[in-house]
């Protein structure tokens, strides 16, 4: 929805400056307020209650409120409010939002379902609060300078960096890229800059140590049972639709998207809403989402809108991407979210992110849930001595914690002989990963500890900080009604038979309520693209330029590019490790723009 801003001293040209650069996530309206002991600013994209009436920072009493986000049960709140005598001269979430901190204080914060990142300043108290939403949709950025008790924080990275004077790479930050291709760290890459983490509260009071809690916490409901899970999950999805423009909707092939599809031709006008797909051109294998998401749509007399992909797109873009991701990232779908933010005229994009790791999508889910059964019943277990087998899914057998599991599944294992390619890497283990709501959490269940472990880590730290930053880059909110709040404490953790329909089946729940919504729902394919294919002949001359000493000065401190100009040619006589080879373009993407 916004850009935010801000710190706990005046300086107007600081804040501008700030502002600067998160323009594109707010480019409807801006504004700051400046007093003796904080900076606030706010670049609004305007979804709910258009009218100037609603710009932010919004006042009210002695309170001060920039918030980034949607909230999608507001309407709820404000009759709450208005019972409460408080008198409304908005229609936005926004008016709710202070209203209900002035009367509730930091407790109403778990009254609001949505996706946001609010500051909250108290001019009464001389207290600021941050806060961000529980799956981490919206993201927040901030640095503190505990020798003077100064904090400031943003939206953007970028934005920080003006307040760093010598950048540093983040070891850690590192260390989490050359495994698994994201940052999973606290810290992002620029040493002295964090992230507050999903459900995290900041309290910074005057001339106080910064206080940080573990606030916002899921309810999970083992082994839920719903009557009626069509009426639910429709209701759920249904009530992020909360809009006063037009949304879009980014369909493939699979179950997710369609589910959403359903519930917004029933739901909304067609006038409201506008679907897009990516299309590979002469990529006839790659197309089978955009084919059955066509099929779909022509069944119900909704116009599809195709977004072509070609090999230009990953090089011509890269270097803009990397620079809007602001931490390298080794996910190619960045590309492909990149050329739909730039098709779509929309201010609002549903997709179905989520909706694999909440209700057991992928093939590796299917593997824990019989790697689950077999174990219950093997006799190996019986075993003193644990035996070694060469079929790692026959090893897996033996893991006594989750962690491993999840480890064992990880995207890291895509990328081969890691160890070759980078210099000093060091194996990633059980004992360091860096966990949020399940750190101190008690494992029983394999499917859905790996299924909430991949919450905790892969969602936030990959999936929606690709979509925030991509999409809000060209003013359009990314929203994924799977990640609710409510869906994940419902079915999270829903029976493992149950998520399977009793079948070997990915998503079989799913299948069994809404398979006949759908002309046609293919299996479980993922968002794929022809790259691999590009990089062994229209991609190898970009691929070499990049991947080389000579592309920048510092690289050969962290890359051993003999050994990358040998996995360039193997690549091109036979398909190997596409993914390694497109995390080590992003790295040096990123290295070279922010001279690390």
């Amino acid at each position: 929805m916004c850009g935010i801003n801000g710190f706990n001293y005046k300086d107007e040209n600081l804040i501008k400056k700030m502002m600067s650069f998160t323009r594109n996530r707010g480019p409807d309206f801006k504004d700051f307020v400046c007093e003796d002991n904080i900076s606030l600013g706010h670049d609004r994209l305007s979804i709910l209650d258009l009218n100037s009436r609603s710009n932010q920072p919004f006042k009210f009493n002695h309170l001060i409120l920039s918030f980034n986000g949607e909230i999608y049960n507001y309407k709820d709140l404000r009759k709450k409010l208005e019972n409460l005598n408080y008198s409304f001269k908005t229609t936005s979430d926004t008016e709710v939002v202070i209203y209900l901190f002035n009367e509730y204080g930091i407790e109403s914060f778990k009254m609001l379902s949505g996706i946001f990142a609010i500051s909250i300043w108290d001019n009464k108290s001389k207290i600021l609060y941050l806060i961000r939403d529980i799956v981490g949709v919206k993201p927040l950025f901030y640095n503190f300078d505990s020798s003077k008790n100064i904090i400031h924080f943003s939206s953007s990275i970028k934005s920080l960096l003006t307040n760093i004077k010598n950048r540093e790479i983040n070891d850690k930050a590192l260390f989490f890229f050359k495994n698994i291709g994201r940052n999973d760290d606290k810290e992002t890459f620029f040493k002295g800059i964090y992230k507050l983490l999903p459900g995290e509260l900041l309290i910074q009071k005057k001339n106080k140590k910064l206080q940080s809690y573990k606030f916002l916490e899921f309810k999970i409901k083992r082994n839920y049972i719903d009557n009626d899970p069509k009426n639910t999950i429709s209701n759920i999805i249904k009530s992020q639709f909360a809009s006063d423009v037009p949304i879009a909707l980014s369909l493939s092939g699979g179950v997710d998207s369609n589910i959403i599809y359903y519930v917004m031709r029933n739901n909304l006008p067609k006038s409201q809403y506008n679907i897009y797909s990516f299309f590979f051109n002469d990529h006839d294998k790659f197309n089978e989402d955009f084919k059955i998401a066509k099929k779909n749509c022509e069944s119900f007399n909704d116009k599809i809108n195709p977004v072509e992909i070609t090999y230009q797109d990953f090089s011509n873009n890269i270097e803009e991407v990397s620079d809007i991701l602001e931490e390298p990232l080794g996910n190619q779908s960045a590309i492909l979210n990149y050329i739909m933010a730039k098709k779509i005229n929309q201010k609002v994009i549903m997709t179905g992110d989520g909706g694999d790791e909440i209700f057991g999508g992928y093939d590796h889910y299917r593997s824990a849930y019989l790697l689950s059964i077999i174990s219950k019943l093997n006799f190996f277990k019986y075993l003193k001595k644990k035996i070694k087998f060469n079929n790692k899914n026959l090893n897996r057998i033996f893991f006594k914690d989750s962690r491993e599991f999840f480890l064992s599944f990880n995207e890291g294992n895509l990328m081969k002989d890691k160890s070759t390619y980078y210099k000093n890497f060091v194996e990633m283990e059980v004992k360091d990963l860096y966990l949020n709501h399940v750190s101190n959490y008690k494992f029983s269940n394999r499917l859905n500890d790996v299924n909430f472990l991949d919450l905790d880590t892969k969602i936030p730290n990959d999936f929606l900080r690709r979509n925030d930053s991509i999409f809000m880059n060209f003013g359009i909110e990314a929203r994924v009604p799977f990640l609710d709040e409510r869906m994940i404490n419902n079915y999270l953790y829903l029976n493992e038979n149950i998520k399977f329909n009793n079948s070997f089946k990915s998503k079989g729940f799913l299948k069994k309520y809404f398979g006949n919504e759908f002309s046609t729902v293919k299996g479980k394919w993922g968002l794929q693209s022809p790259i691999a294919k590009w990089m062994k002949k229209e991609l190898q001359p970009f691929l070499k330029e990049v991947l080389s000493k000579n592309f920048y000065y510092n690289s050969s401190n962290y890359l051993n590019f003999e050994e990358i100009e040998k996995l360039l040619k193997l690549h091109k006589e036979k398909y190997f490790n596409p993914e390694l080879i497109w995390t080590l373009v992003s790295f040096q993407f990123f290295i070279k723009k922010y001279k690390l």
